[in-house]
């Protein structure tokens, strides 16, 4: 297979895997809709910057150990779920008490950015990905792990993208709503996504 096949295969499986929901999508969805377009994108770019712990992860060969250690495998997915279960928990008291809600102000951009990045680092499953997939187009040699760190930054990068067309969309519709009990159902909902995600997170086995 050329480079620019392999390339041009990678960052179709990079867009289906990006645009399927999952934790990513949701906070942004959720930061978009409730607090607006600038706190959305602090959510992409938390997320963005996961890549980076990503990409260094596989330069130091540490990658690996998380399918490698039961131990090390299951503290990360527990507190990974943990995280998302707090998220949701948050989202679920926001959505019934409203009042709270609109006397608050707007979060600083830093708590999106640092909610993204812990979701997104802390997600076991985003690195089991990349233990399947890469091994199918780096393969060996001296140049795999800066080949592979390569193909990490393409998917990020394309995630990137569309999480910011998210989050254009989310904000938009969330401003006719904001101030509306439209907005405490979304909450809602997004929160016993979280919760759900949490959960399903907590009693996988890979």
């Amino acid at each position: 297979m050329s480079l620019l096949s392999l390339l041009l295969a990678w960052t179709a499986l990079a867009l289906a895997a990006s645009m399927s929901p999952g934790p990513d999508t949701l906070l942004v969805v959720g930061q978009s809709a409730r607090n607006g377009l600038r706190a959305g994108l602090a959510a992409v770019a938390g997320i963005v910057t996961g890549g980076l712990w990503y990409m260094a992860l596989l330069g130091a060969g540490l990658l690996s150990l998380l399918n490698a250690s039961p131990t090390l495998f299951l503290i990360v997915k527990t507190a990974g779920a943990l995280y998302l279960a707090y998220l949701g928990v948050r989202l679920l008291h926001g959505a019934v008490r409203p009042g709270d809600a609109a006397s608050a102000k707007a979060p600083k951009l830093s708590a999106p950015y640092r909610q993204a990045l812990l979701t997104n680092a802390l997600n076991p499953k985003v690195a089991l990905f990349y233990l399947a997939a890469l091994p199918q187009f780096v393969g060996s040699g001296p140049y795999a792990p800066l080949f592979g760190m390569l193909l990490i930054a393409i998917h990020y990068a394309i995630g990137g993208i569309w999480l910011t067309i998210v989050a254009f969309g989310a904000a938009r519709a969330g401003g006719a709503m904001r101030q509306s009990s439209v907005m405490r159902w979304i909450e809602g909902v997004l929160g016993a996504a979280f919760i759900g995600l949490a959960g399903k997170l907590a009693v996988s086995r890979s």
